[in-house]
């Protein structure tokens, strides 16, 4: 079977960490790599092995230069929209790293055009991928705990990221708890109903924005999540994933440094340690990968589709509003004002 051809957007050092990606892919192989930077593209051969005439300036002329299938889109958001609808009018289907685009009527937009052009457009939501969510996917899947009440999240790490993040107002919320928020929403299959949000700049932090937020959010069936999360953090840490306590009416499962036990609502009753489940692929970003491609293959729907990664930024751009207005948000209210359709 003949693998499917992409064309990434963006050699930084994110992009270069994509490109090894792509380059382990049975199920995909890069057609060519566009940057502006000259001393990314230099890099970009180094690493997946290509000759200049697989490198470019500009996406135009990589589309006149070789065959694709796919743009693998890994830049600043702002970009996103502009060179995703370019892609789309090539006739390209696209990946993009989230956030999906730098605004809400962007995203509504682009969701738009993927449908008028017939391509598939995703947001590369990787940390789904990955054995310990995928575990607790399938314990909420099974009932394991019963009807769930409410979910404790907690995300501290210390990252000095550099480049354009640092100049977020709300680097927190934006670039990294939009990653947990997906996550709620793919393990409870649930829609936020309603999202107040507090953000701060701790006196030591290194970013010019907000690092750090405390979020409350209400999800369908009226299932409550407090989620706490700071990127300057001090002390020990989570993992990317973060540390998840999820309450049901039978009992509770916790994930603590990506390990999984739950506490069963009996007399005496030891916690049991839970096996992680086993991803193709190793999961992350090749399983998200190898997902996008077998999508192109089977003419379906991924499965963080921008149809479905849009409730995700939606939910995140509520919280942001929430954090600067002081504000409780109901999403439908918030999206209406906007005179968007989510």
């Amino acid at each position: 079977m003949e693998k499917i051809r992409v064309i990434q957007i963006g050699a930084g050092r994110f992009g270069a960490s994509w490109m090894k990606v792509v380059c382990e892919s049975d199920q995909a192989e890069l057609a060519a790599v566009v940057d502006v930077v000259p001393e990314n593209l230099q890099n970009a051969s180094s690493i997946a092995n290509l000759p200049a005439s697989k490198l470019f300036t500009s996406l135009e002329s990589a589309v006149q230069a070789v065959d694709a299938d796919m743009v693998l889109i890994v830049t600043p958001p702002k970009t996103h929209k502009s060179i995703a609808l370019q892609a789309l009018r090539t006739g390209l289907h696209v990946v993009l790293e989230k956030p999906v685009t730098h605004s809400l009527e962007e995203a509504v937009e682009l969701r738009q055009a993927g449908i008028q052009y017939g391509k598939k457009v995703m947001v590369s939501q990787n940390y789904r991928w990955r054995p310990s969510i995928q575990t607790l996917k399938r314990l909420l899947r099974e009932e394991a705990v019963g009807r769930i009440g409410y979910i404790e999240y907690a995300f501290r790490r210390a990252v000095k990221i550099g480049g354009w993040r640092d100049e977020m107002n709300e680097v927190l919320l934006e670039d990294m708890s939009l990653h947990h928020f997906d996550l709620l929403r793919y393990l409870l299959d649930k829609e936020a109903v309603e999202v107040y949000a507090q953000s701060f700049r701790p006196h030591w932090s290194w970013f010019s924005g907000n690092p750090t937020a405390s979020v409350n959010i209400r999800f369908e069936d009226d299932i409550r999540v407090h989620y706490f999360g700071s990127w300057v953090n001090k002390g020990a840490e989570t993992t990317w994933n973060g540390d998840i306590r999820i309450v049901g009416d039978q009992g509770t499962i916790e994930m603590s440094q990506d390990q999984i036990r739950i506490w069963k609502d009996e007399e005496n009753a030891a916690p049991i340690a839970v096996k992680l489940d086993e991803l193709p692929y190793g999961g992350d970003r090749l399983a998200s990968l190898h997902d996008f491609v077998q999508a192109i293959r089977e003419d379906r729907t991924p499965l963080t589709s921008i149809s479905d990664n849009i409730h995700t930024f939606g939910l995140t751009c509520a919280a942001i509003h929430s954090a600067q207005s002081d504000e409780k948000i109901r999403l439908n209210d918030f999206y209406g004002k906007m005179g968007v359709t989510l």
